[in-house]
């Protein structure tokens, strides 16, 4: 089992680790300047490229986003919890990695060769094994208490609050730290070991299972804490009537060998358990990074004193995006304050594409950049910018932004035609129902007749193929679009949108 602050139903999520669609989605971040403004807002790289990770994988399931928008929310109430739990589970993360590192490092000089140095190394690794099971128990009740001290309303947050205190009271997780902290001393000589064997016809002793830990200066152990060894091993404990053996009528290479198998059999055990334990909170840290993220960008914009919201996610068929008060991030961080930005009421409903025009510098690329920034935050869960938003589902956001900076040379009209032909023929091959197309000044080095002729034949395959359209341009497409499901918008030079 693993637990989640990023997915709610984890193992469902899990078909979009390898999304197909991931190098579509660099080339819509990029386009959007979301991966500048992701990078601008992120405590560190690593942090960043994270977030952008997950951004790069939009949701598809209302439910989802707002498990995602729950969990924010109570940091941004709680911002101490969050920092608590990043250094929790910062640490958390290393155990593994340090458990396996010191593990190699027992034959740095190779196996040893005597059957007293492989005793020796078997309860090396046996002892660092239990460090590892009992650090990794331990977590359930830091957690649980670290997250108890807090008011938490999301299903995420309370759910990992629950969980943990259910483990706390776990009597087999008791057993398990008990049975670790067994193995603390330096060397095996510390110890007094009963172990139990079996043996084949020819007298070859075939397994060899522990029954009783007693440390030589402490014989006090209850009866118990005596044989709590033997219960994570694959044979039960012997009857009392089991004929008992004194190791000493046995050559010292066989009694080695024999407490060699018993430990080497504890050891894996314990490995594997400790292992399937770990794995709960394995890669909280790196979430917790994104939520990180979000509560950056919410303080940026609470310092700006720009409007922000969560926004109402609609299904993908209600087809529909509204926005009061839209406006472009990337404006705000570049520095212009939120008075001197301009915000327009954008809404887009019972449409199959829309039309955008204006003269330059009105707009429309910022215009058109908050749409597409907004989509994309609504599907990771993250605020949007603007006073309030109803947002429908996309199954995918595809970008064409000629006046990105691509790698074409700026002079070169039909190097730049033919690049621009090319990416979107690789969207025309890529897109499904419901997802949606943004435009910007697309095939403008061509001529305008040619150019609007041939979008046209574009945005017409768009609507049939059930994929919806954004596009801004200058070429003389109005006309030519005459059916009453295409929405047309224009820029004043105030910047404001009125529809024609």
């Amino acid at each position: 089992m693993k637990f989640s602050l990023l997915y709610k139903n984890y193992e469902e999520m899990r078909q979009f680790t390898a999304d197909p669609m991931r190098e579509a989605m660099e080339e819509t971040l990029y386009d959007l300047s979301v991966d500048k403004a992701v990078m601008e807002l992120c405590a560190s790289g690593e942090t960043g490229s994270y977030t952008l990770e997950v951004l790069k994988k939009p949701l598809k399931n209302a439910a989802e986003i707002e498990y995602r928008q729950a969990i924010l929310m109570d940091f941004v109430s709680s911002p101490r919890l969050l920092e608590e739990l990043q250094d929790i589970f910062k640490n958390y993360d290393t155990l593994q990695s340090d458990w396996r590192e010191m593990q190699a490092g027992i034959y740095t000089y190779g196996v040893p060769q005597t059957s007293g140095g492989v005793l020796d190394a078997t309860y090396e690794a046996l002892k660092l094994t239990a460090s590892f099971a009992r650090k990794t128990v331990s977590y359930f009740r830091t957690v649980y208490e670290t997250v108890g001290r807090y008011e938490v309303r999301s299903e995420g947050l309370t759910g990992i609050r629950e969980y943990c205190r259910e483990m706390t009271e776990n009597r087999s997780l008791d057993e398990i730290a008990e049975i670790s902290s067994l193995f603390q001393r330096e060397t095996v000589d510390a110890y007094r070991f009963k172990v139990r064997s079996e043996t084949d016809d020819t007298l070859r002793i075939t397994s060899a299972s522990l029954t009783e830990v007693l440390e030589t200066e402490d014989t006090s152990l209850s009866e118990r804490m005596k044989r709590l060894a033997a219960r994570l091993t694959r044979t039960a404990p012997p009857p009392d009537e089991t004929p008992e053996v004194d190791m000493g009528e046995f050559h010292l290479e066989t009694a080695r060998s024999i407490l060699n198998e018993g430990l080497y059999e504890l050891y894996t055990v314990l490995g594997s358990i400790a292992g399937s334990i770990y794995e709960f909170f394995r890669g909280i840290s790196g979430e917790l990074g994104f939520y990180d993220t979000g509560l950056r960008f919410v303080r940026r914009l609470l310092k700006e004193g720009a409007p922000m919201c969560m926004p109402k996610m609609l299904p993908m068929e209600a087809d529909a995006f509204r926005t009061k008060n839209l406006y472009d991030l990337h404006l705000l961080l570049e520095g212009m304050p939120i008075t001197k930005i301009v915000r327009n009421d954008v809404v887009i409903e019972n449409c199959d594409g829309t039309l955008i025009r204006g003269a330059n510098s009105t707009g429309k690329t910022c215009t058109i950049r908050s749409i597409g920034a907004a989509i994309l935050f609504a599907q990771a869960g993250l605020p949007v910018c603007a006073e309030n938003a109803e947002i429908s589902l996309r199954d995918m956001l595809f970008c064409q932004f000629s006046s990105a900076e691509k790698d074409f040379d700026a002079s070169d009209a039909a190097g730049r035609f033919e690049g621009e032909v090319k990416e979107v023929a690789a969207i025309l091959e890529k897109i499904t129902p419901w997802s949606l197309v943004l435009f910007n000044e697309t095939f403008q080095t061509t001529s305008y007749a040619e150019g609007a002729k041939g979008m046209q034949h574009i945005l017409e395959a768009l609507t049939r193929s059930g994929c919806r359209y954004v596009f801004v341009t200058h070429m003389p497409i109005f006309d030519r679009m005459t059916s009453p499901r295409v929405l047309k918008l224009d820029f004043g030079r105030d910047y404001r949108i009125t529809r024609l």
